[in-house]
């Protein structure tokens, strides 16, 4: 339809069809970014229905954070080829803001999971004891190997490999956790760590990625200080040998409820898992 070149619509009435008020389309005006098509000698401002989507431009541009100053520039000098490159410049910010919001949902989604896990009966229940569940395959990105227990050197790979998942934009949510190997497991030796890990929803092409594979795992819930694992550990140890299991060759120490939602090490709640080899 040929839009109607007649600047016939007053200030209100257009506010009203675009969404917005008089003090915005006033101050548009004040400072040379959308003006009237028409200013009668009372001042009424009046403005045409092809207005329409230039308005809507402008607001979208701002929505996206381009300041005025900036949007006021391309409108004072517009044309099909600046159009162009402005909206391909806003449209690489508009992803980088996606590629935020897709993270920031991520966490969301992981958090909400979480706490919903740690209400879960089959949780709740192997809380000092040991039970068998099967949990589906996971991508972990792990440190450089430790295969150490004293502090200094497990602080020091901690902090590597916390700061390399952010740099990296790593972090879906879940807290840091640590890798035992069985053998270490089976010399009570659980505070000697092979890897530190950071579960990731995609497979982390590029980073170093340890597949945790699916299937049958041997799990025990531990409710207190994560640092405190040595019954949980033992429990596990302990219910390998009874039952005559060959564990695979990791132990996975990860964080179902931590300090982002518990003020105190008494309500943190912990997964200790290792895969049932047939």
């Amino acid at each position: 339809m040929q839009k109607s070149p007649n600047p016939c619509i007053n200030t209100g009435e257009f506010a009203r069809l675009c969404n917005t008020n008089k003090r915005t389309l006033i101050y548009y005006d004040q400072i040379g970014l959308f003006r009237p098509a028409f200013t009668d000698a009372n001042g009424y401002r009046y403005y045409s229905e092809n207005q329409c989507d230039l308005f809507f431009t402008i607001r979208c541009l701002q929505e996206i954070g381009m300041p005025l100053q900036e949007i006021r520039g391309y409108i004072r000098h517009r044309s099909p080829d600046a159009l162009r490159q402005l909206l391909e410049q806003q449209r690489q910010k508009v992803q980088q803001e996606l590629l935020k919001l897709r993270r920031a949902q991520q966490m969301i989604d992981t958090k909400i999971g979480l706490v919903d896990l740690s209400r879960q009966s089959r949780v709740t229940g192997h809380i000092g004891s040991v039970g068998l569940e099967t949990l589906p395959e996971e991508y972990l990105v792990v440190s450089p190997p430790i295969n150490a227990s004293g502090h200094d050197q497990v602080f020091s790979a901690l902090c590597s490999h916390i700061g390399y998942c952010s740099r990296h934009h790593l972090n879906a949510g879940h807290s840091y956790g640590a890798m035992v190997s069985t053998g270490d497991l089976a010399r009570e030796q659980w505070n000697r760590y092979a890897y530190f890990f950071t579960k990731v929803v995609d497979f982390p092409a590029g980073h170093p990625c340890h597949v945790k594979p699916a299937g049958e795992y041997a799990v025990t819930y531990l409710a207190g200080d994560y640092y405190n694992a040595a019954p949980a550990f033992r429990l596990l140890r302990d219910f390998l040998a009874q039952n005559q299991l060959r564990p695979g060759p990791y132990c996975y120490k990860e964080a179902v409820l931590d300090e982002v939602s518990c003020p105190d090490p008494s309500g943190y709640l912990t997964r200790i898992s290792v895969l049932i080899e047939q």
